[in-house]
């Protein structure tokens, strides 16, 4: 049942808020908003948590260290919060994530992420028995059904009874409640576009029943705190705590992207191009993915595994850094610096799905300075995040959205992207609040608080029409680099790819 508190009546004292909580795979935030989805200063906390990698392709998330930040983040709100009424908690979170729970509902072995390569052996298995028209992507170890079989075979002495995300977990923990969105599930892999039910077919490949995944709601659905966490949070007592959805819904939702025609473009620590569309389940474009916002609003688009997280280890590795990159970076002129990156440093996802795949940059010589290197790996992200942009089935007028912190703190990389797309690129106000605000404003929108129209718009970056000719060019070498370096691996039987 979902909690849809009424209006709150006019009265003397501080306006209402809603919390909003966003887990990253970088590290967590909460925020608070007004019912018109404006942040408040001063509400506000953050804390970092990073995803734990391995060289046999682990990417885990450190849970235990994940809930106690969410908490504290949580205990620094509800100090802050003085006299303010709250209307609820909304919850968003980097997707997709998997979480085994023994009997007991305590978590048991790792917790995977998106980035954790390990489960791609299991994909040709995966790809026989689950359709991806049904589920709106391909067999990827990104995904569930690939995940828990490989988490099922490499910890047999463990012995796990149910499988959550993530933000299903604190759902769990917090409230009670067994439940998970659409939103969040259709980023799994194993969601029916159609029923809206877990898929027979990615059940099967899994090796669990339905009863052993949360059951399904759309993002209204609230549950109210359990007595422990009233003790700790009694202003919070009883305030409705939203299911989590994904944080492509939710930056799609809080940039202003949600409108027809308009395609959000966002660059985080990884990256994304999304595209909303109401009505049946759509046709999805070779190489694209279809997720959901909601159970009316489907999501077309592509992602990739890099984007801020790529630019962040590169300045870290190669020591460079403000105040002089910028600078330096937009003295170049594009694809001036003879180099080729392929930014896969994590397998890919969008358009190929190859978790075998690794990160290449070819053309280097003498010459060759840290910061074209900087700029060949930020022009590979634009390039092929263009690239994924137009497999999308878009009206000849679509407007592209930016937000996600990596881009919006970078000048040369908007203009990068600008001119791979060949179209003006729209840059979002809400440099540090985008999905946050989305997740605060479908809460809203659960009340009865009416959604804004519109993005909010603060720069408008024009392309170049021959350097987007320039992209173009440099994109058909990434395609043929790709290729080459395909047919040079083979993976063997531990799923990791090697040389023959």
């Amino acid at each position: 049942m979902s909690l849809t508190p009424p209006h709150p009546q006019p009265m003397r004292g501080p306006p209402p808020v809603m919390l909003s909580l966003d887990l990253g795979s970088s590290g967590m935030k909460g925020l608070a908003f007004d019912t018109l989805g404006r942040p408040l200063a001063g509400l506000e906390a953050h804390s970092s948590v990073e995803l734990r990698y391995g060289p046999d392709g682990a990417a885990e998330v450190d849970l235990p260290a994940l809930v106690q930040a969410t908490e504290d983040v949580l205990d620094r709100l509800h100090q802050r919060l003085g006299q303010r009424p709250v209307l609820g908690v909304a919850l968003t979170s980097f997707v997709s994530s998997l979480v085994a729970l023994d009997h007991a509902g305590q978590p048991t072995g790792p917790a995977l992420s998106y980035a954790d390569t390990r489960a791609a052996g299991e994909v040709e298995a995966v790809a026989h028995l689950v359709d991806p028209d049904q589920v709106g992507c391909p067999a990827f170890s990104a995904y569930w059904p690939a995940q828990i079989r490989w988490w099922r075979a490499a910890h047999p002495h463990l012995r796990a009874a149910r499988y959550c995300s993530v933000p299903d977990y604190l759902t769990l923990r917090w409230t009670g409640a067994w439940l998970t969105s659409y939103s969040l599930a259709s980023w799994t892999g194993m969601l029916d576009r159609a029923s809206l039910t877990w898929n027979a077919g990615a059940l099967a490949a899994a090796g669990v029943g339905a009863d052993q995944l949360p059951e399904l709601a759309d993002h209204d659905a609230a549950r109210t705190l359990r007595p422990a966490f009233q003790a700790r949070w009694p202003k919070l007592a009883g305030a409705p705590f939203y299911v989590g959805v994904s944080d492509g819904a939710t930056a799609t939702v809080g940039s202003g992207a949600a409108g027809e025609g308009r395609v959000a473009l966002t660059v985080g620590s990884t990256s994304a191009v999304r595209l909303a569309v109401t009505g049946p389940p759509p046709a999805v474009p070779p190489g694209l993915w279809s997720y959901r916002i909601d159970r009316q609003t489907h999501l077309l688009g592509g992602a990739l595994t890099e984007g801020g997280n790529l630019h962040e280890w590169l300045t870290s590795t190669l020591h460079l850094g403000p105040p002089n990159l910028d600078g330096e970076l937009l003295t170049m002129a594009p694809d001036s610096h003879g180099l080729t990156f392929l930014p896969s440093l994590g397998g890919t996802r969008s358009p190929d799905y190859d978790p075998h795949a690794r990160g290449t940059v070819h053309g280097l010589g003498y010459a060759t300075t840290p910061a074209q290197i900087v700029r060949a790996a930020m022009e590979g992200v634009a390039c092929r995040l263009a690239d994924l942009a137009w497999r999308l089935p878009l009206p000849h007028d679509a407007v592209f959205i930016a937000s996600g912190r990596a881009l919006l703190a970078s000048r040369p990389w908007q203009q990068m992207l600008a001119d791979a797309l060949g179209r003006p690129l729209l840059l979002g106000d809400r440099p540090d609040g985008a999905t946050a605000r989305g997740a605060a404003m479908l809460a809203l929108s659960a009340q009865g608080y009416p959604l804004p129209s519109g993005p909010g718009i603060c720069r408008r970056v024009e392309p170049v029409a021959a350097h987007h000719e320039r992209y173009q060019a440099a994109t058909r070498r990434m395609h043929a680099l790709e290729a080459a370096l395909r047919g040079l691996r083979e993976p063997d039987r531990s799923g990791q790819p090697v040389l023959t």
